[in-house]
Parts: C-alpha cells; sequence; structure tokens
C-alpha cells in the first residue's frame, strides 16, 4: 500500500501556521504564521533530507497574522497576505542575499485571506474578508496597479487561484461558490459561477492542464470539476461563449470534519487534502472507464497531534514530485514523502 512518510519537522514560528508553499524551481520552503512572519527553509545537507534550517526571516512589514503567502514564477519575489488588509512585496536582493519588502498594497477593507501570482508574473490577485477579489498588474520597479475590483462574492472570499497556463483566476467563498474570472479588454468578469458545495469553500486547485479544479469545503467533500469548452461533444451548454465548468467526481465520506485545504500534484497527478479532523489524505485516479473516478491511496493520522492542518502543498518539480509539505495549529510545518511500495 503507498504511505506517506514524515521527511522532517520545521519549527521555529510562535504561534500557528497557515501556509507551507514551495519555491518554483529550488528546494525551498515558505510559510507564514499568525506570529507575522515568513520563515524560508532548506536542506541543512544534501545527504540527509531529514534536517532543515530557516536560511531567512521575513519580518517587520505586518501588523497582524500573514495568512498567505505566493512566490512568483521566477521565485525572485514573494507576496505576504496579510490580516491587517494589506498585501506585503517583497524582493530577494542577490548581493545581500536577504529579502526586502520593497512594497505595499493597500485597498481592501478588512483580513486578507489569500494571495495568488499568476504564472505570466505579471498579475496578482487577492481576496479578504471584505467579499472582494483584486486584481493587480506588475509594473516596473515594484510599482502594482489596481486593474478590478471584483465584488460578485456575496461572502468571506477564502482562496484565489490562478490558471497554471492562462489569465483566468477562480476563487472560493464562504457564500458556498466558486468563480471563475477572465479578462475582456482590461475588464475582468465573472465567466462561471461553480454551485453545487453546500458550505464554506475553503481551497481549490487547478490540475497541471486546468482543465480540472478540485474544491475542498466545510461540507466534509472534495469536487472534481471539469471544464467544457463551446460546443463540446457532451452537448453541455456554455452561456455566453465561455466554458463552463462541471462537477464530474465527489468524494466524500474520507474526512470527518471540514477540508481545509487541498493540492492538486502538477508532477503524478494526486490529490492531497487536509482537515480539520487532523489527517491528510492522498487520492490517485483510477484507470479506466469512462467517468473519472478517485480512491484513496494513503493517510496519515493526527499529522499534526492534534491540531488542526490549515495547508497541505505538493513539491512542484520532478525533482522531489513525491514531498508534500503541510502546514498546523501546533506552529510547526512537516515534509512528507509519498511512498509507492513495488
Amino acid at each position: 500500500m503507498p504511505r506517506l512518510e514524515l521527511v522532517a519537522t520545521l519549527e521555529g514560528h510562535q504561534d500557528r501556521v497557515w501556509q507551507a508553499i514551495w519555491h518554483p524551481t529550488k528546494t525551498i520552503l515558505a510559510t507564514c504564521s499568525g506570529d507575522k512572519t515568513v520563515r524560508l527553509w532548506a536542506p541543512a545537507s544534501h545527504s540527509d533530507p531529514s534536517q532543515w534550517q530557516c536560511i531567512h526571516t521575513l519580518e517587520g512589514d505586518h501588523k497582524r497574522t500573514i495568512r498567505s503567502v505566493a512566490w512568483s514564477p521566477s521565485g525572485n519575489e514573494m507576496a505576504t497576505a496579510s490580516f491587517d488588509a494589506t498585501t506585503g512585496i517583497w524582493e530577494h536582493d542577490m548581493r545581500e542575499n536577504d529579502w526586502e519588502c520593497v512594497a505595499t498594497l493597500e485597498g481592501h477593507e478588512n483580513e486578507i485571506k489569500s494571495v495568488a501570482w499568476s504564472s505570466s508574473g505579471q498579475l496578482l490577485a487577492t481576496c479578504s474578508r471584505d467579499k472582494s477579489v483584486w486584481i493587480w498588474e506588475v509594473e516596473s520597479d515594484n510599482d502594482f496597479e489596481c486593474l478590478s475590483v471584483l465584488q460578485e462574492h456575496s461572502q468571506d472570499v477564502k482562496m484565489v487561484a490562478w490558471h497554471p497556463k492562462q489569465e483566468i483566476l477562480a476563487s472560493a467563498s464562504y457564500d458556498d461558490t466558486i468563480k471563475i474570472w477572465r479578462e475582456d479588454d482590461d475588464d475582468w468578469y465573472c465567466s462561471d459561477t461553480l454551485q453545487g458545495h453546500t458550505s464554506t469553500v475553503w481551497a481549490l486547485d487547478f490540475d497541471a492542464s486546468g482543465d480540472h479544479i478540485v474544491s475542498a469545503s466545510d461540507d466534509q467533500t472534495l469536487r472534481i470539476w471539469k471544464m467544457y469548452k463551446p460546443n463540446n461533444a457532451q452537448g453541455i451548454p456554455t452561456p455566453s461563449d465561455d466554458p463552463t465548468y462541471r462537477t464530474v467526481c465527489t468524494l466524500s465520506g474520507y474526512h470527518g470534519r471540514c477540508i481545509y485545504s487541498v493540492s492538486w500534484s502538477k508532477v503524478n497527478n494526486h490529490i492531497a487534502s487536509a482537515s480539520g479532523d487532523n489527517s491528510v489524505r492522498v487520492f490517485a485516479q483510477k484507470a479506466g472507464g469512462d467517468e473519472p473516478a478517485w480512491e484513496a491511496v494513503a493517510t496519515i493520522k493526527d499529522a499534526h497531534g492534534v491540531h488542526d492542518i490549515n495547508n497541505v502543498s505538493w513539491y512542484p518539480s520532478e525533482a522531489h514530485g513525491d514531498w508534500l509539505a503541510t502546514a498546523g495549529d501546533d506552529g510547526v510545518a512537516r515534509i512528507w514523502r509519498y511512498v509507492q511500495d513495488d
């Protein structure tokens, strides 16, 4: 049976860890916390993957919890989203080998819950308890222009995520829906609202192609949505000639409490979920059959002891494609290896 093995435990934060996000190309993990800092971790030795060290601490810019952190595609910038209603932009100074906060984005009325960088590196999205999604354009000299304030969600917006290849944005909300946002002549609009969850949608992720989305909810289910283009062979209607998403699989009965986080591996196509039931689960797609079917292939119970797990994140490339990072209310991040027995 496949299983998850603990590789390393990263200790140092003074409060709960909200996210643990991998650098796009290097073996570096960024963690953000209620202690108002971001820590960057790297292996202390090439020969022993269990030994990690904190190589940088980003602090002093935020007055409250840092809820979300995102790497730019180059890995030379980071964005931090805070409960203080600001987004910090950090740049790596190669000469000094240090991180500096070079811009602070203001505009949200209260807590920012999530920040995400588009695959081109040209756009940044933020979302907040103020029910809005903001899209920012990255300009030269660390200037950021707000292109659009999207206010169609009726409640707190929990997470934003970009399509892996195109400038299409998805947002998940306390209003139980996911919305898809597209651009038309510099004007952003909602092209689809994904309905099906019966409680808050906490998290979502795209697959490597961008043609599917997985969502995680307080209703204790995961849903897999497939994109249907106009004039599709299945005859699925597409209003206003934009692609539409439909649920093709619902995974229920695997978690006993709210599912807070989900990650779709761009390497092995597996889905990992993390829950308030203190467990992490890994799902793999079953072979064959017309309808996509998924099965649970590995579970870690009490991955952070008795504490909630806030985030789960697959390593983004082949180098360590079997690695998974988790972040917990116990103030630590953990790295796991997905082991497939022969």
